[in-house]
């Protein structure tokens, strides 16, 4: 669906992309980690435009950096590490996700608000439609978020660190939500917690001071070894988890 082709970039002198090169299927979650510094952020937000670079991407063989960026949006929907929490409902919230289909009169239509109430109950956020986002707790305000991504209603969905100021047991939550969406989109998420990682991923993408250093599915990755090879961690399992750690 997406595809990195031979991306590079640099900022100022110094190089944060090296010559990544992977593609991401129709359906599954992708898993990209990397220790902080990596270029993990930095390579999704190349998908939107935001940073200049050289190499391709692509969109089933079409390259993103001639489409319009409405249509782009269309595709492909980006939550960002960092979002803002306004004064407003997180019905309203949810429905910036309507955006790229909105007619000229920028309008919800029924249909319009039907998504977005789909999109809330999707994360079951939607006893939390008419509360302010900013009173919400920092769970509830990313479930409405990802709301916001899901009635945005495109097939490939980038995420980048959803879970970076969640505890652990709303991180968790948080990422079962996804589960279900992987037989219906293309998911990249980035993840610093390398045991949810190990968890939910499909495949997973290692990023190694700019350059790919492994890209494959889940099960190849922990036989090869190779998040313990880069993370300098060691690998512990219970019954059913996988854990690492020092």
């Amino acid at each position: 669906m997406i595809e990195f082709r031979d991306i590079s970039l640099s900022i100022g002198r110094k190089k944060i992309l090296k010559s990544i090169s992977f593609s991401l299927p129709e359906r599954g979650i992708t898993v990209l980690v990397g220790r902080n510094g990596s270029g993990k952020s930095t390579l999704l937000s190349c998908v939107n435009g935001r940073h200049a670079y050289e190499g391709e991407i692509l969109w089933k063989e079409e390259n993103l950096a001639s489409v319009p960026p409405q249509e782009r949006a269309r595709r492909i929907a980006l939550l960002p590490q960092t979002m803002l929490a306004p004064h407003i409902t997180a019905f309203d919230m949810a429905a910036f996700g309507r955006t790229p289909h909105l007619g000229i009169s920028g309008d919800l239509t029924e249909a319009d608000r039907e998504k977005v109430l789909a999109a809330l109950q999707k994360v079951r956020a939607e006893e939390l439609a008419d509360r302010f986002v900013d009173t919400l707790s920092g769970g509830e305000r990313q479930r409405v978020n990802l709301a916001m991504i899901l009635a945005q209603d495109t097939p490939c969905i980038l995420l980048d660190e959803p879970t970076a100021h969640l505890d652990p047991v709303y991180a968790a939550e948080f990422l079962e939500l996804l589960l279900p969406l992987r037989q219906e989109k293309s998911i990249l998420l980035v993840l610093h917690d390398l045991s949810l990682a190990a968890h939910i991923a499909d495949r997973i993408a290692v990023l190694d001071e700019g350059r790919l250093r492994f890209f494959g599915t889940r099960e190849d990755c922990l036989q090869r070894n190779v998040l313990e090879s880069v993370f300098g961690v060691r690998r512990f399992c219970s019954e059913d988890r996988i854990f690492f750690g020092i």
